[in-house]
């Protein structure tokens, strides 16, 4: 207790020599003076006392003729008089307690878990719907509304749990499992044409076929059965029908380019700049004023991190691109190079075992535009599933 009074209060370590060290401890004793750590070395005597207490000791040591020496100032008056005019330190210590203070009674991370086709983007949009974001104050989070609220919005959550721990908020959910509506449509079902063409082979896996190779179907026409008929037992049976049915068949696309268009096109004037986000404050670590007035903006996060976990302080990459809009006009050949791209993301769509044999172009130039027509000979594979309506063949069975 002498030591933690002595570092509040502050303490002098000092020496004396010379003269009547016994009159001087006397004297001391009588004035009140407090000694702490006393010990006499080699004729000179050491000890420690209060800062009260010393301011009396030079009158004790003037009368027993003793010559008295600081050895060292410690306690908390004196670290103060060390730091009292560097107020910005005094500052700092505050401002950091109080961002600790605040950023210990807030959410800054939020962490979506177990969603697979529910998009965390879509969650965290129900959340800030309902007045949680990286920042808001935990008292001002409602558990119950916030889960009422998950639930109602996003209906393919089974089952979700709320929880915070420090300034983390984690959403746990799990998504309901999709079942079919009949069980016995998911199990039995025939191949139907997927759409019309001229049959070229057909690899039955399980089921009946009905058509032949040469046939010409059309779209939705039954190509293989998943019900078989059995002549010895007179009974029917019930599969799920599985085969391979490769057809010749026909596809068209027509595209329409306008002989005059907007185009948008890179200046080459550029901007980089960089933006501090702290906690949800925004500090622009730039001078210059974004004039552009056509522009495209890309932003790079680099986030803070410690053990994998984002911290709410993050420098932000923008680079700001000119762009300016121009009339286009389109003569036939740069008509024909824009028709290219479209004609290369319809070819994107068809199925990877789809062979394109044939494509016949035709063109056609009208007044303000070109329209481009292909017509492609494919060989693709036409074969659908479609579930049995069991029910009516009960029905027809029964009648």
């Amino acid at each position: 207790m002498n030591r933690l009074l002595l570092f509040f209060f502050g303490s002098i370590c000092f020496r004396a020599q010379g003269g009547f060290s016994e009159r001087f401890l006397n004297l001391c004793n009588v004035k009140g003076v407090k000694l702490y750590a006393l010990r006499e070395k080699g004729g000179v005597l050491y000890a420690e006392t209060s800062l009260a207490s010393f301011r009396k000791i030079r009158r004790c040591a003037s009368r027993s003729g003793m010559r008295v020496r600081i050895e060292r100032k410690q306690g908390l008056p004196f670290v103060y008089a060390h730091f009292a005019r560097r107020t910005g330190l005094f500052i700092g210590i505050a401002l950091a307690c109080f961002l600790l203070f605040f950023y210990t009674r807030s959410v800054w991370y939020i962490e979506i878990q177990g969603n697979e086709s529910i998009s965390g983007e879509q969650i965290k949009t129900v959340l800030l719907q309902n007045g949680v974001y990286e920042g808001v104050l935990k008292k001002n989070i409602n558990h119950n509304t916030l889960t009422y609220a998950l639930y109602e919005a996003l209906p393919d959550i089974s089952w979700l749990n709320i929880g915070v721990d420090g300034s983390r908020l984690t959403v746990n959910v799990r998504e309901a499992v999709q079942k079919p509506q009949n069980k016995d449509q998911a199990q039995y079902c025939n191949i139907v044409a997927a759409k019309d063409g001229v049959v070229d082979k057909i690899t039955v896996y399980e089921g009946e076929k009905t058509v032949d190779e040469g046939y010409g179907v059309r779209q939705g026409q039954l190509l293989v059965s998943g019900i078989i008929y059995h002549e010895q037992v007179k009974k029917n049976t019930f599969h799920r029908a599985r085969a391979e049915v490769y057809a010749y068949t026909h596809a068209e696309k027509s595209i329409r380019i306008a002989k005059t268009y907007q185009k948008t096109e890179y200046t080459g004037n550029t901007r980089r700049c960089k933006v501090l986000r702290l906690f949800r404050l925004r500090i622009p670590l730039y001078i210059f004023s974004d004039d552009y007035q056509n522009k495209e903006v890309s932003v790079v996060e680099h986030a803070l991190t410690i053990k994998g976990k984002c911290l709410p302080i993050a420098i932000d990459s923008y680079e700001i691109k000119e762009t300016e809009t121009a009339e286009q006009t389109a003569d036939r050949k740069s008509a024909e190079a824009l028709a290219r791209a479209q004609k290369a993301a319809f070819e994107k769509a068809f199925a990877p075992d789809t062979k394109i044999l044939k494509v016949k172009k035709t063109v056609r130039e009208e007044k303000e535009c070109y329209i481009f027509r292909y017509e492609y000979s494919l060989y693709e594979n036409i074969a659908k599933t479609a579930a049995l309506d069991l029910q009516n063949k009960k029905s027809e069975k029964e009648k």
